[in-house]
């Protein structure tokens, strides 16, 4: 009796596992979808977020660029109609301009042709000879005795000057040529400008060195050949094209006035 009922209960055992290997398998499938759906929503929401960048980048684009365009178009305008307002400034000016223009004109030729009138007295008056039109070609040939100076600087007083003294820093207004010493050629003269006078304060190395110490000690009304080595002129990188590298010079040099 008891060995029927153990067969009973084994027979029920083993039918009703069938049934459980089922039922877990069908949750494993049901995890499976589940799985696959997640991923799947995933994705597409991944997808969604990119189309919606993609969307957004393109916009901003397309909004850059129209603001562009339209801030070109305010430019171009605005330059159009700033260019009508200063043509008609200027139309305005023109119209204005010519008598200012004679005035200013008048009043700087004024003023030349009195300074140039001036220098010619100062120059007779110095030199005892009307002021030339041009600075002589080479050096003109000169007597007198030589004196040195520091530096190797040499000069000949060609006419004493009876007038005020030059100091080491007095602003003087003079008349002068200068040449190179090797081939005797003129480069400068301001008698080649329309005889206007050439002011300058020295000891400030506004001029070459050779000026600042030969000039002093002159006397106004006075004309002094300068013999300047190339160490008190422009040395050795001259000034081209006119003045070549460690180039001696001369200069004859008239002094009007002292201040």
């Amino acid at each position: 009796m008891t060995q029927t009922m153990k067969d009973k209960n084994n027979d029920a055992q083993r039918k009703g596992r069938p049934g459980q290997r089922q039922q877990e398998r069908l949750i494993r499938i049901a995890r499976r979808r589940r799985r696959r759906q997640i991923l799947l929503s995933s994705s597409i929401t991944a997808i969604v977020l990119v189309i919606a960048a993609l969307i957004f980048w393109e916009y901003h684009q397309v909004t850059t660029q129209q603001q562009a365009a339209a801030q070109k178009l305010n430019d171009q305008h605005a330059t159009a109609t700033a260019k009508v307002t200063s043509q008609r400034a200027t139309a305005t000016e023109q119209v204005v301009a010519p008598t200012q223009t004679a005035s200013v004109s008048a009043s700087a030729t004024a003023s030349t042709q009195a300074t140039a009138t001036t220098a010619s007295n100062e120059v007779r008056a110095a030199t005892g000879a009307p002021m030339p039109k041009a600075g002589p070609a080479s050096p003109p040939a000169v007597t007198g005795t030589t004196g040195t100076l520091s530096g190797g600087l040499k000069y000949i007083d060609v006419k004493a000057g009876t007038g005020a003294v030059v100091q080491k820093t007095s602003t003087v207004t003079v008349e002068y040529t200068g040449w190179i010493a090797k081939t005797g050629k003129k480069f400068d003269s301001s008698y080649d400008h329309g005889g206007v006078p050439f002011s300058v304060q020295l000891g400030q190395g506004k001029v070459i060195p050779g000026w600042d110490q030969g000039v002093v000690g002159m006397k106004a009304g006075g004309t002094r050949r300068l013999l300047i080595p190339s160490a008190l002129g422009y040395g050795a990188q001259g000034s081209p094209p006119v003045i070549p590298a460690n180039a001696d010079l001369i200069f004859d040099v008239t002094v009007l006035s002292v201040n």
